[in-house]
């Protein structure tokens, strides 16, 4: 799964933001996954999340499942869910991978972050590195901050124009940081964005406006 791999960011300020995410394998261990992706959910939710999703159903900030989300991911929960939990804290992601080590599930475990801090809590099957924007960068966003926050949704739905447009009601007084963060982790499917880190980089985009 790369959809987590084009975050950007300084090495720093990367190590504020890694991805957990948790699926079963098509074709191969699927049938009757759901109450194994289920018990995965329950042990990342217990570390402190920041945003919790899956990406057949959206993330804890859309509409209706603000208030008890781990409930609602679950009950709408199948097979094929592909659950995720956003941490900014590395000690709660070494937490949560021990846990489902000693759960055993059986289902694939991706951890998406900085491979000098992951290595040293998971032996790896697999790594995935971005290696950079090729291609016509000059149409990249003026702002650093603003492919900060869009790389966050790895599907794009976190528009520039979006991220501008908050950033100015910020400026403007009509909406607080943590709201814009909040409108911005509402559009990413899947829940991996990382609003605690969105706040701080609205709040250094506004001071550039």
């Amino acid at each position: 799964m790369t959809h987590t791999l084009h975050r950007q960011g300084t090495y720093e300020e990367l190590k504020e933001d890694f991805v957990v995410l948790v699926m079963s394998a098509k074709g191969f261990n699927d049938p009757g996954a759901a109450p194994k992706l289920g018990e995965a959910l329950k042990i990342i939710s217990k570390y402190g999340p920041v945003n919790i999703g899956d990406m057949t159903q959206g993330s804890m900030y859309r509409a209706g499942f603000r208030i008890k989300p781990v409930e609602r991911l679950l009950k709408g929960g199948h097979d094929r869910s592909i659950y995720h939990g956003v941490f900014t804290d590395l000690e709660a992601v070494k937490k949560v991978v021990d846990e489902l080590k000693a759960a055993d599930l059986g289902m694939s475990v991706v951890i998406s972050g900085l491979y000098d801090e992951v290595k040293n809590i998971i032996r790896p099957h697999t790594v995935n590195l971005f290696l950079g924007i090729w291609g016509k960068t000059e149409l990249l966003p003026k702002h650093e901050e603003v492919l900060k926050i869009c790389t966050m949704c790895g599907h794009q739905f976190v528009s520039r124009n979006l991220v501008m447009k908050l950033a100015q009601d910020v400026k403007r007084g009509r909406i607080s940081p943590e709201e814009a963060a909040e409108v911005m982790a509402s559009c990413c499917s899947c829940g991996i964005f990382n609003p605690v880190r969105a706040v701080k980089l609205v709040k250094q985009l506004v001071q550039k406006l």
